[in-house]
């Protein structure tokens, strides 16, 4: 099966911490965000990973790096024009054949694989949540198991449950076709071609996809956002190492060759391996690889790879390289 995943944006909401670090390799709970999504769809056989990227972009050299063992292709997002235009760079070349489309800022912790059992053949599938305010997502509307209408953004939305950013569809043909549509009518939504529009073709034409529903979903668009997403998932995977002179409060996650003297570290706070931290006290944020923090208190903030933090009377959110210190 090939996977779809659109990454072609430019993390504007995370900046500064995108500004060196496409984000979907941001880092978050022991693992950068498309980490944790590939731990989703490990039980899947995937012999191609089709990225969508945006030129002036670092990320396919950064993602296989990252990623040795997998079979990345990449393709060209000229022009930021939506989702449904993303995707449609993603299926060049694809035939009849199913296709599963990921996005690359949304980790769903459930086991993809299991979304599979209940689809019989020529069948598709749609992973939604009950949201509060179904006015800010593409919206779903079911018949019986299936999906009978969807609709971007409603002004007075018919259900509330939202598209989560997991897409199984089983003819790339027809997707594509649907999308070229949209292209051809020049349909947006919003200034956008929406990938929720062309599934709304699909099922007009008979296609049948199905609801799987799901308890959690965790957005990681923003740098509050994704601070959020740490706390969340640090309550499903930790990883404790002991200091001596130190206390370590879990959930936290701990990489390698950290080194933390005379500290108090957590609850959910991630560590990225080979950051020093001394004389501080953190909590509720992320350090990234090789930060330096001194002389501290952090709550709720994020730290950037290299970034050197000391005796400040601020709690950062300070991108990668960079140093704030009192002098």
């Amino acid at each position: 099966m090939k996977v779809i995943i659109p990454a072609g944006g430019k993390g504007n909401r995370l900046r500064p911490h995108t500004l060196f670090t496409p984000k979907p390799l941001l880092f978050v709970a022991g693992d950068t965000i498309i980490g944790h999504i590939f731990s989703t769809i490990e039980d899947l056989e995937i012999d191609e990973y089709r990225v969508v990227y945006s030129p002036e972009g670092s990320l396919p050299r950064m993602l296989k790096e990252s990623f040795p063992d997998k079979n990345f292709t990449f393709w060209e997002q000229a022009e930021p024009l939506g989702l449904g235009h993303a995707v449609l760079q993603g299926l060049g070349g694809l035939k009849d054949e199913p296709v599963l489309v990921l996005l690359s800022d949304t980790i769903i912790p459930f086991d993809v694989g299991k979304a599979f059992e209940g689809v019989v053949e020529g069948e598709g599938f749609l992973v939604a949540k009950e949201v509060d305010d179904p006015e800010r997502f593409g919206v779903i509307e079911l018949r019986g198991d299936y999906v009978s209408n969807m609709i971007e953004k409603p002004s007075e939305p018919e259900s509330n449950l939202a598209i989560c950013g997991v897409y199984y569809l089983p003819s790339a043909k027809r997707l594509r076709e649907s999308l070229e549509e949209l292209v051809v009518r020049n349909q947006r939504t919003r200034g956008e071609y929406q990938l929720t529009d062309a599934l709304a073709i699909l099922v007009r034409n008979g296609e049948k996809l199905k609801a799987v529903k799901v308890d959690k979903w965790i957005d990681c668009g923003t740098s509050e956002a994704l601070l959020d997403a740490n706390r969340e998932l640090l309550k499903l995977r930790t990883r404790i190492v002991p200091f001596d002179d130190s206390l370590i409060k879990p959930p936290c996650w701990i990489g390698d060759h950290v080194r933390i003297c005379n500290s108090i570290i957590g609850p959910n706070v991630s560590v990225a391996k080979e950051a020093s931290i001394k004389n501080s006290i953190v909590s509720d944020a992320i350090i990234n690889r090789e930060a330096k923090v001194e002389g501290m208190v952090i709550d709720r903030a994020i730290v950037g790879e290299k970034a050197v933090v000391k005796r400040s009377s601020s709690s950062p959110d300070l991108g990668s390289f960079s140093r704030l210190q009192d002098l």
